[in-house]
């Protein structure tokens, strides 16, 4: 199974919480929708060697399963995000319902859906077929995902619905792109910025020009990605809606498609860029993200102690601001640029810590 999906499964199936330290892990208990009983003791699954695996996969020469859980995390959230559409509660007195799941073969979503569609409420419809197709990716299950929101998406375009498409097409863009099908993340993009175009979105627009430059450094495609992000997100995002996070996301982005081919002069200027941006609007994030893109950078040409300099600031601030996640990868690199730089007892030291830290937060999942 491919990592990247064998990673989301897990964070699907055992995590539950924000990307922040300090946020509450809960235990997640499932609810047979048939049976008249339930139990706090949650059975084994396929999910639970799963976990045992990609625990014994990390490693400090290996801190990829931690990344990918990270990046895992923020598509849970995005999707979360994007389900707004607040359904009212399906009435126990239409008759239908009646609170017993041991006669009740209709899940309330089910019914919420069965009832628009029979009243013709072709919007209200649509909005439950996304939010069936977001609860759907969170659950891991992609192929039934994308048949809700593609209906979803088929309703909306045929009552004209612009916004709900937009979203539909976001949606439909992120689960092709954490599935590995770059072509069809692309086309969901494209089809972004042409609604965009057409309804003047420029939140829209700015975010989706981001997101295929992203997708085509993704495909090696770097002189079309930095034309798009030079020509058309930055100034969309600097000058004229003076979204400053915005911009922020140019600057990295084109760091790293220089970063990616080795040029290494233009991926610095970026990232500080970045850098001083992030201090500018006191963004904790952009500062700690930066500083540590900027001491990769420095560790490829061989700057060794500026690399150091970065991550340990990097490092304090990850600490005052509770990044947990940030933290472990920080320590891996301390790891790696103190054995370079010949210390050996500091590398120890800080593999240690990295140890202690993977261990903790692997073990939080339940």
């Amino acid at each position: 199974m491919n990592l990247r999906i064998t990673t989301l499964l897990i964070v699907f199936f055992f995590f539950m919480g924000n990307l922040t330290q300090g946020s509450s892990i809960k235990f997640i208990i499932n609810f047979p929708g048939n049976s008249d009983h339930w139990s706090v003791v949650k059975s084994k699954s396929v999910y639970d060697s799963i976990k045992i695996q990609v625990k014994k996969a990390v490693s400090a020469n290996n801190a990829d399963p931690l990344k990918q859980y990270i990046i895992a995390l923020k598509f849970r959230e995005q999707l979360q995000a994007a389900d707004e559409h607040q359904l009212p509660a399906y009435p126990t007195s239409a008759g239908i319902y009646n609170g017993s799941h041991a006669s009740d073969s209709l899940s309330a979503d089910d019914q919420l859906l069965l009832l628009y569609r029979n009243l013709g409420d072709f919007k209200s419809e649509a909005a439950i077929l996304s939010s069936l197709g977001t609860k759907a990716a969170i659950k891991g299950d992609m192929d039934q995902a994308v048949s809700f929101l593609q209906n979803a998406l088929k309703i909306n375009t045929e009552t004209n619905d612009r916004q709900a498409r937009a979203k539909n097409y976001l949606s439909l863009a992120r689960i092709y792109k954490y599935r590995g099908n770059l072509v069809e993340a692309v086309k969901y993009n494209q089809k972004i910025i042409e609604l965009s175009l057409q309804n003047r979105t420029n939140h829209n627009l700015a975010e989706a020009y981001i997101n295929l430059a992203n997708l085509w450094s993704a495909q090696t495609r770097y002189k079309e990605a930095e034309t798009l992000l030079i020509s058309k997100a930055l100034p969309l995002s600097y000058y004229k809606l003076k979204d400053m996070n915005s911009t922020i996301s140019c600057y990295d982005q084109l760091a790293e498609i220089y970063q990616k081919q080795k040029r290494f002069s233009e991926s610095k200027w970026f990232y500080i860029q970045s850098n001083m941006l992030a201090r500018k609007i006191n963004n904790p994030s952009g500062i700690v993200n930066s500083l540590i893109s900027l001491a990769h950078v420095k560790m490829s040409i061989g700057d060794y102690q500026l690399a150091l300099r970065d991550f340990r600031e990097a490092e304090q601030l990850s600490i005052t601001n509770k990044y947990s996640f940030k933290l472990v990868e920080i320590k891996n690199d301390l790891s790696k640029v103190y054995k370079a730089m010949g210390n050996t007892r500091a590398s120890n030291s800080a593999l240690n810590e990295f140890n202690v830290l993977k261990d903790a937060l692997l073990s939080s999942i339940r």
